[in-house]
């Protein structure tokens, strides 16, 4: 979005005069936003209102919004739609939009046709209820972007389940006006020689300001010319509940240490140019505030920003802020702790003055100016985003893929399959087969199905699945690392140790659930992954593509880790080398016959080439692709049988009749991973020729997929189906679907999960 074109940027959350810290920020930032992006852009700003009379606000708020109206928020999204705008701003706080949990913004969100970047200014460990969740994930769902001012909410978030694609860091925004001059700055106030102490902020019980009191009682007699200024109203949401109980509670406090004249209350609200002579004149910045949970804290920034010494109990935001001697911490309602450092401090000059210098230097870039210009950059690339969408959708006047022609993905079988310790192998028709046992690669493959039946339609009943898959393949895992594959109904190991591709098939699995799984599975399973991870190098091709992926997702959650990033370009290297070894011009292939799930090979290429940003991987991917694509389809349908002559590279074998569930999927996948990284639609009609297998476009032209059971028969013969819905037929089919569904979903508004 540059200065140059003219768009219009909104912001949308509480705005001065309102008093709070809400209304503040987005007033900054909208005014630096508005300044960085030059007249020839509309910038403006709608607002929250909590009370009837509403507020008298500047002209760069176009609109209100009464929070507890739900036509309102209606009508907002209809002005917002009609005034051209291409980005809307929302400074999120559960407590300033109505409803429960803030759940009339989603009235609003529903009927905007414009990108969303949402500002997070509370983040969560966890949701209190149900109800709050549910508001929770469809305001990350209808957020293009979501915007945090600390990295540890980022881990916060992805631990929730929050893509990190989505995620940006930009650090909270302070003025750039405060003096330098501590002592022109005191004299402002009468206060030319005295050492001063503030806390600033809407007042209320959880601040912890009486511990910071009692601190001054025991610092009063040593130091008579220090003085703590406590500056701020009480909040109005408290005046409301319980008037100036706290007040009157802190200033009784004072009376009995008789420090009425080095504790001064400032009882209201200042104007920034005011508050930010506040912070000029002080020495030290105290924030005793009694919670961890504040992930970001606009007067600690502030502080810091200015050169402060600041004392601060352990929140998530000081803990950040305040590392590496830019400040103290001192642990909660410790009025003791609170005087020690403080003395400390007085009594040490240099370590005063280096930690007020390192607090200077690193507030340098959150000032407003540098802040605007990192949402602006976040305002250009959705912008550049969107417009890409919209010219390809131009391009196809009907989507590929729509979800309204496929079925909705079941979990009946794969319950119907499951007993308390696994799912089982085989079934006769749908009922299953006990005496076969289980198979550590079955489970494997529906760990990825649980969780992604989980990420993408929050199916509860997945989560209990996915726990019991996840018990069993932890259970299957030797001491060496290494897997065994089978159990029989008695729940005992069949074998030793795994194939190959049940090795490879295990890191798979499991790097889904740590990319893309509920984050408390992803940790306990991070492990597990690990201690596989030493036997790759000895991997067949198959088992080998398996692990690429496994390697992918997990880099997913952890895209620093440098060595899973190595491991996998050493991966796909040997992939590359058997293709060197097996392809002959007539003869694209990394073998000398097409075996089973093919789609697997060329899938882990584009994978590692987007990884790696390799151009190598990519050129041999697409070749072999085409390759598959070419001997898998006849007749404009998928043929998985193929012809004889097609099969070997070096002879004519003669091949039975018989066409298998697993092929179809990592064609589909195939598609998926090859779109995701060209773009280019005939991916996606792969991906429809591929699934539409299971739906009877076929040789046999019979349906595989059974749209009553949720399960998939066991494959494709001569005389028409094999009618068991084994537990690897049917999971093939389950994961297809959703991987239908979500490239569906990616097709129309452009987001990847």
């Amino acid at each position: 979005m540059s200065c140059k074109s003219k768009r219009s940027i909104a912001f949308l959350g509480n705005y001065l005069p309102r008093k709070c810290g809400i209304a503040t920020f987005t007033t900054d930032i909208c005014e630096a936003v508005a300044k960085e992006v030059g007249s020839a852009n509309d910038v403006f700003s709608v607002a929250m209102t909590d009370i009837p009379e509403g507020y008298a606000y500047p002209d760069i708020v176009k609109l209100d919004i009464p929070d507890q109206s739900v036509s309102a928020y209606e009508q907002a999204a209809d002005f917002i739609n009609s005034s051209k705008v291409d980005v809307l701003c929302i400074q999120h706080e559960y407590g300033i939009f109505g409803g429960k949990w803030g759940e009339y913004l989603h009235v609003l969100l529903r009927k905007l046709k414009i990108p969303v970047v949402t500002v997070l200014h509370t983040v969560r460990e966890k949701s209190y209820d149900d109800a709050q969740e549910k508001v929770f994930e469809e305001l990350v769902q209808r957020s293009d972007r979501i915007v945090v001012m600390s990295k540890m909410a980022i881990e916060m978030l992805v631990n929730s389940g929050v893509s990190r694609e989505k995620i940006v860091y930009i650090p909270h925004g302070i003025p750039n006006v405060f003096s330098t001059k501590v002592v022109t700055a005191k004299e402002n106030f009468d206060f030319r020689d005295k050492t001063i102490m503030l806390t600033f902020g809407l007042l209320r019980s959880n601040k912890g300001v009486e511990y910071v009191i009692d601190a001054m009682g025991k610092l009063a007699r040593k130091y008579p010319d220090l003085v703590y200024i406590i500056l701020g109203a009480t909040h109005p949401g408290v005046i409301k509940l319980q008037g100036e109980k706290y007040r009157h509670y802190l200033m009784r406090k004072v009376d009995k240490l008789g420090l009425q004249k080095q504790i001064i209350f400032h009882d209201r609200f200042v104007e920034l140019d005011e508050l930010c002579e506040y912070i000029s004149a002080a020495d030290f910045y105290v924030v005793p505030y009694l919670t961890r949970e504040q992930i970001t804290s606009g007067t600690l920034c502030y502080a810091l920003g200015a050169g402060k010494a600041v004392v601060s109990t352990p929140s998530w935001a000081a803990e950040e802020l305040l590392a590496d001697g830019r400040g103290v911490i001192v642990p909660f309602e410790n009025a003791e702790a609170i005087a020690s450092e403080i003395d400390g401090l007085m009594q040490d000059p240099k370590t005063f003055k280096n930690m007020q210098e390192k607090a200077y230097e690193y507030g340098r870039h959150m000032v407003w100016k540098e802040v605007a210009k990192e949402y602006v950059k976040v305002f250009d690339e959705i912008r550049k985003e969107r417009d890409e969408i919209v010219l390809r959708l131009q391009k196809t006047k009907e989507p590929i893929l729509s979800i309204i022609e496929f079925p909705v993905p079941k979990l009946d079988h794969l319950v119907n399959m499951t007993d308390d310790f696994a799912i089982f192998q085989h079934a006769r028709y749908t009922v299953p087969s006990y005496e076969h046992g289980y198979s550590v690669s079955d489970n494997t493959r529906a760990l990825v199905v649980a969780s992604k039946a989980y990420r993408l339609m929050k199916n509860k009943e997945a989560l209990v699945l996915l726990k019991k898959y996840l018990s069993f393949v932890f259970y299957a895992q030797r001491e060496d690392g290494l897997f065994r594959n089978f159990y029989d109904a008695t729940r005992r190991p069949m074998d030793e140790l795994g194939s190959d591709d049940c090795q490879g098939r295990v890191l798979w699995g499991l790097g889904y659930v740590i990319g893309y799984g509920p984050p408390h599975f992803g940790t306990i399973t991070k492990s597990v992954f690990e201690k596989l991870l030493p036997h790759v190098s000895d991997l067949n091709v198959r088992g080998t593509a398996y692990a690429l992926l496994g390697l992918y997702y997990y880099l997913v959650h952890f895209p620093g880790d440098k060595d899973k990033k190595t491991l996998l370009g050493n991966l796909a290297d040997r992939i590359m080398k058997k293709y060197e070894d097996n392809s002959r011009e007539e003869w694209q292939w990394y073998e000398d016959k097409l075996g089973y799930a093919n789609g697997l090979l060329p899938a882990a290429l584009w994978v590692a080439s987007n990884v790696m940003k390799d151009a190598r991987y990519k050129a041999i991917a697409e070749i072999t692709s085409e390759f598959l694509i070419e001997k898998s389809t006849k007749f404009g349908h998928l043929s998985l049988n193929m012809r004889r002559e097609d099969l070997y590279r070096k002879e004519i074998r003669e091949v039975d009749f018989e066409q298998r569930p697993i092929d179809a999927l990592w064609l589909v996948e195939l598609g998926k991973f090859a779109y995701r990284y060209t773009g280019e639609d005939r991916y996606l009609k792969m991906m429809r020729t591929s699934f539409d297998w299971f739906l009877g476009v076929n040789d046999v032209k019979v349906t595989v997929y059974d749209r009553v059971s949720g399960g998939c028969y066991d494959g494709l013969n001569k005389n028409g189906v094999n009618l068991n819905q084994g537990a690897e037929s049917s999971l093939n089919a389950v994961l297809g679907l959703l991987s239908i569904t979500e490239m569906a979903h990616q097709q129309s508004v452009g987001i990847q999960g």
